[in-house]
């Protein structure tokens, strides 16, 4: 290709630790303010390697979806190697390659196979269950009200799901093994996140810290977490009965021919291990979500009331919310959208890579370059947003009070193109049915007049520091 691009702009960094200390602690924030500076495509370096961040909407679809090949690879990052030497590979964090578009679709298709056509109202009946298990919990099935931390019992229960679609199991809220693997996945969002500080300067590693350690460490045990789940499932595996998404995969690697396996490098054991990456695209950011969800509602009654009451309206009290409520209740699903916007749930991307030599935006960027796309640039777009600081669910309805769609589709919690998360039309149908139940039966308040803050916790999901809320049955 030509080489004639533009040079990228940015800001000079520091020798050994480059921009290292212009990200601050909310470094979707700042690179953000970086845009404004020097254009939604510029260049920073993290210790001595060069990251081209992306921002905007237009710049970001132009990359992941009309330029999806040039930008669909991933770093060769240190936690990546790892692990593929622990766990086989990680489809999500794995390079672009012909045995990654085979993996993918697997995926999908196990993914689909329970989850969607004929497989959508079991999908809706465990959401149901789980919800109602929540709010007992939440209630200890007292009518009344309990003041309780949402965010914790909130991951437990949509990992539940999780456990459901993939194992054919559910576990209570308080069992042991439900709340390591919760302890597990914050440890390794903070870890995985953009900007991990030894993926950029490996070198640190000769220094006597124990963070590379830690992190294969917390590889090894969520290994033999699911390792037990898997040896079962191995054992009680009966050909053309999957029962669940793990037999389904076992089937798969079973009927797949010696020589593709070899071809492709996918083992059996590595298709086993997808249920690492579905388990993920169906749980940390929904949970984050739904943390958010019920916090901006304690911190927005009136947003609150108006949403109960059309909920009320269309649904009543008598029965549970379907999927099929979904497009009759366009202000909790503009409420919904609204949080993914305002928080930047997810503020970018898992970190992507150039697959060859390309330009964007008239730049010139080499193969193998680490972007960073910078979701949270987009949410707080002024161009896009009025007061894009300010929680307004409304921004999203037409003059007709239906969904804008124009609106709906400026928000991207998924990620776009060929990397788009797995699991965001289940993400989707989860947050509405958890979301529109809670409210259904639940009031949610400020416990003694203390305002919680919306300050945020960083990881591959960002979510709220811990807070308090009050919950309350509502009469029928």
């Amino acid at each position: 290709m030509s080489n004639s691009g533009k040079t990228l702009p940015g800001p000079r960094g520091l020798p050994l630790l480059g921009n290292i200390l212009d990200l601050g602690e909310a470094s979707h924030v700042s690179l953000s303010q970086l845009a404004q500076k020097y254009g939604d495509v510029y260049q920073i370096r993290i210790g001595s390697r060069p990251v081209v961040v992306l921002n905007g909407m237009e710049t970001i679809k132009q990359a992941l979806v009309k330029q999806s090949v040039d930008f669909a690879g991933r770093p060769d990052f240190m936690s990546s190697q790892s692990m593929k030497e622990i766990n086989g590979g990680s489809m999500t964090f794995s390079d672009y390659s012909p045995a990654w578009k085979v993996h993918r679709k697997i995926a999908e298709t196990a993914l689909r196979h329970f989850t969607s056509g004929q497989q959508s109202q079991s999908v809706q009946d465990k959401v149901l269950f789980e919800v109602q298990e929540l709010i007992n919990t939440w209630t200890n099935n007292n009518v009344g009200s309990t003041v309780v931390d949402p965010s914790i019992v909130l991951k437990l229960s949509v990992s539940n799901i999780m456990c459901s679609y993939i194992f054919s199991r559910r576990h209570k809220l308080d069992d042991p093994r439900l709340t390591e693997f919760s302890a597990m996945s914050d440890d390794f969002g903070a870890a995985a996140s953009s900007g991990n500080t030894l993926d950029f300067m490996p070198w640190l590693k000769y220094l006597p810290t124990k963070t590379m350690q830690n992190f294969r460490r917390l590889l090894l045990n969520f290994k033999d977490w699911f390792g037990g789940y898997i040896n079962q499932h191995n054992e009680a595996y009966q050909e053309d009965s999957e029962k669940d998404i793990l037999d389904y995969l076992i089937t798969v690697g079973n009927k797949m021919e010696t020589e593709e396996l070899k071809q492709l490098n996918l083992t059996r054991e590595i298709l086993q291990t997808t249920v690492y990456d579905l388990f993920g695209a169906g749980f940390d950011t929904v949970s984050a979500v739904l943390t958010w969800a019920v916090l901006l509602m304690i911190l927005h009654p009136d947003i609150q009331r108006d949403i109960q009451e059309e909920i009320d309206e269309v649904i009543g009290t008598d029965r549970s919310p379907q999927l099929s409520d979904r497009g009759k209740l366009p202000l909790t699903e503009a409420c919904l959208h609204e949080v993914l916007r305002y928080s930047s749930v997810v503020p970018f991307t898992i970190p992507h890579s150039t697959t060859r030599d390309t330009q964007l935006n008239g730049y010139q960027i080499p193969k193998d370059t680490v972007i960073f796309v910078n979701l949270h640039s987009i949410n707080q777009d002024p161009k896009l947003w009025t007061e894009p600081q300010e929680f307004n669910p409304r921004r999203f309805l037409a003059a007709d009070g239906r969904l804008d769609p124009e609106k709906t589709a400026s928000v991207l919690p998924f990620g776009a193109g060929r990397r788009r998360c797995l699991g965001s039309e289940l993400g989707r149908i989860e947050m509405f049915l958890y979301f529109t139940s809670l409210l259904q039966k639940c009031t949610l308040e400020i416990p003694n007049g203390e305002r919680p803050s919306t300050a945020c916790v960083p990881g591959l999901a960002q979510r709220p520091l811990p807070f308090q809320m009050r919950i309350k049955f509502r009469e029928k």
